[in-house]
């Protein structure tokens, strides 16, 4: 008698990389989302892509913590980073929700003013990302972007890296 043999499942892609850490919103909170965006990213892509990432994450982490819950007392920021092998960099930085209801990050008009000293945070992220949105919820919002271009790819696994 034949055994049955059950049709094989599509291979589900690998990430390349799947990291998240909650974090303080505090200075020491903003070092740490630099730094783990670095270590984790260096291994995998160029410096131009790692260096345009830590830009991301810092300004997010930033509009974080000037215009929601999170920068008040006690607050945190949420970070995750991850990609499967053969796709963009994706990167969620999650608040405690706006200090305003209704408020959502946007691209300021005194951005462009080149007087002004602030504001220019969601300018950066959006020259940089290829697609950015901000996804609310009940206990707080996300903001998610994707780092994509076709020079981007992570490179080849080095040997004893780990995602």
């Amino acid at each position: 008698m034949d055994q049955f043999i059950p049709p094989t499942r599509p291979p589900i892609h690998p990430f390349a990389l799947d990291v998240g850490e909650e974090l303080p919103c505090t200075e020491s909170g903003l070092r740490r989302a630099r730094s783990l965006t670095r270590v984790r990213l260096r291994p995998l892509w160029a410096d131009t892509l790692v260096d345009d990432a830590e830009i991301c994450v810092d300004e997010a982490f930033c509009n974080a913590w000037r215009h929601t819950r999170s920068g008040l007392a006690g607050g945190a920021v949420s970070l995750r980073l991850y990609a499967l092998a053969d796709g963009p960099l994706y990167i969620d930085v999650g608040d405690g929700g706006p200090l305003r209801p209704g408020d959502r990050p946007r691209v300021a008009r005194r951005a462009l003013d080149l007087d002004t000293e602030t504001g220019r945070g969601m300018l950066l992220i959006d020259a940089i990302a290829a697609h950015w949105l901000y996804v609310p919820g009940r206990r707080g919002g996300r903001l998610c972007m994707t780092l994509l271009t076709p020079d981007r790819t992570p490179l080849p696994a080095r040997a004893g890296s780990t995602g």
